[in-house]
C-alpha cells in the first residue's frame, strides 16, 4: 500500500509539473485545438495532456515495477504513440482504427488472458475477434467522449479506481495511471489550460481496456464472463453515451457519417455554453460512481450480482432521460 501511495503521488507530481512546460511548449508551436462549430470551448487550447499523463504515469511504475503487467504498458504505449502523432499530424480515423487492433491483437496472442486460455479451440477466434473489439471499442469511447473540460481525465480516475479490486496483477500499475491523471486533471478542470488530446484519451482507453480483460480467475475456479461482465460494467457511463448515440445517428436516416465529429453525445446535449462544463464532469463522475458499485456487486455473484444488473440498468435509463432531466 505505501508503495501504492508513493507511485500515486510521484506520478501526480511529475504529470502537474508537466503540464504548464507543455503549455508553453504548444503555444509557441501552434498547436492548439482551434473552436469549430462543434467544439465545446471557446479558446485556442494546446491538447498535448497526453505527454504529461504518460510520463508521469511511467515515473510513477518505476516504484512498483507491475511485473505481471509490462505487456499490456508496451501496447498501450504504443497506442498512446499512435495518439500523440494524431495531435500532431491529424491521422486518418481508419489508420488509428487499424494500429488499436493490431496493438491489441499482439498483446492478446502473445499474451493471452484468462478467458483466452479457458476458451475451447474452436471459439478461441471468435474470443480473439471479442477481445480486440473490446479493446478497440473502449479505446475510441474515451476519445469520442473526450470534449469538454475535465472530463475524460476525472472519470477515467474513477474508473480506475473501481478497477483495482477486480483487476489482481494486470492492475498493478493503476496507482501510477490514476496519480498522473489527476496530476493533468489538475490543468483540465474548467477553465482548461491544456486538453488531454488522443494520445491521453487512447492511453486511458486502451490500459483500462486491457486491465478489466485480463481479469483473474479466483483461485481453485474456472473462468466465468462474470468478472468480465464486471469489469465493463465500470465503464457503463462512456459505453451507453457512445452507443446510444450511434444508435441515434443511424435512426436518425439523415445520412449522418457515425466517424465525423458532431455534437449529439448526451454530455454534449446537457452542456450548451461553456459555465456548465463542471456540471456534466460532475454528473459523469458521479454517474461512474454508482457504475462501479455496481461492477463490485455484480463480481460478488449470487443475489448481488443481481442487485447490480438492476443498478447498472438504472444507470442506463437515468442517462438516456438526462437532456430531458437537465432542461
Amino acid at each position: 500500500m505505501t508503495a501504492f501511495v508513493v507511485a500515486g503521488g510521484l506520478a501526480f507530481l511529475v504529470a502537474g509539473a508537466l503540464v504548464p512546460l507543455l503549455v508553453r511548449f504548444a503555444v509557441g508551436r501552434s498547436l492548439l485545438d482551434v473552436p469549430n462549430l462543434r467544439s465545446s470551448h471557446e479558446v485556442p487550447t494546446p491538447r498535448l495532456g497526453g505527454i504529461a499523463i504518460f510520463v508521469g504515469a511511467l515515473v510513477g511504475i518505476v516504484v512498483l515495477p507491475p511485473e505481471g503487467a509490462w505487456p499490456l504498458l508496451l501496447a498501450a504505449a504504443l497506442i498512446w504513440a499512435v495518439g500523440l502523432i494524431d495531435d500532431l499530424s491529424n491521422l486518418h480515423f481508419g489508420t488509428k482504427a487499424a494500429a488499436q487492433a493490431l496493438a491489441a491483437a499482439g498483446l492478446i496472442v502473445l499474451f493471452p488472458p484468462p478467458v483466452l486460455s479457458a476458451a475451447p479451440g474452436v471459439l478461441w477466434p471468435v474470443v480473439l475477434a471479442v477481445g480486440v473489439f473490446w479493446i478497440v471499442a473502449l479505446s475510441n469511447a474515451f476519445n469520442f467522449m473526450d470534449g469538454i473540460d475535465g472530463f475524460t481525465g476525472g472519470v477515467a480516475v474513477v474508473n480506475a479506481f473501481f478497477l483495482i479490486p477486480l483487476a489482481g496483477d494486470a492492475g498493478a500499475f493503476l496507482p501510477a495511471l490514476i496519480g498522473a491523471t489527476a496530476g493533468f486533471l489538475v490543468w483540465n478542470i474548467n477553465p482548461a489550460s491544456m486538453f488531454i488530446g488522443d494520445s491521453g484519451a487512447y492511453f486511458l482507453g486502451f490500459s483500462l481496456a486491457a486491465v478489466a480483460l485480463y481479469a483473474p480467475v479466483p483461485p481453485n475456479e474456472s473462468w466465468t464472463p462474470l468478472g468480465f461482465v464486471a469489469g465493463a460494467i465500470i465503464f457503463l457511463p462512456y459505453l451507453f453515451d457512445t452507443a446510444f448515440t450511434l444508435f441515434r445517428r443511424l435512426r436518425s436516416g439523415a445520412g449522418k457519417s457515425i466517424f465525423l465529429a458532431h455534437r449529439e453525445h448526451i454530455y454534449q446535449r446537457i452542456t450548451p455554453t461553456v459555465g456548465l462544463h463542471r456540471r456534466t464532469s460532475n454528473l459523469y463522475y458521479a454517474a461512474s460512481v454508482v457504475a462501479g458499485l455496481a461492477a463490485l456487486l455484480v463480481a460478488e455473484g449470487g443475489v448481488r450480482a443481481l442487485l447490480g444488473a438492476i443498478l447498472a440498468l438504472a444507470l442506463c435509463v437515468a442517462l438516456a432521460a438526462l437532456p430531458k432531466m437537465v432542461e
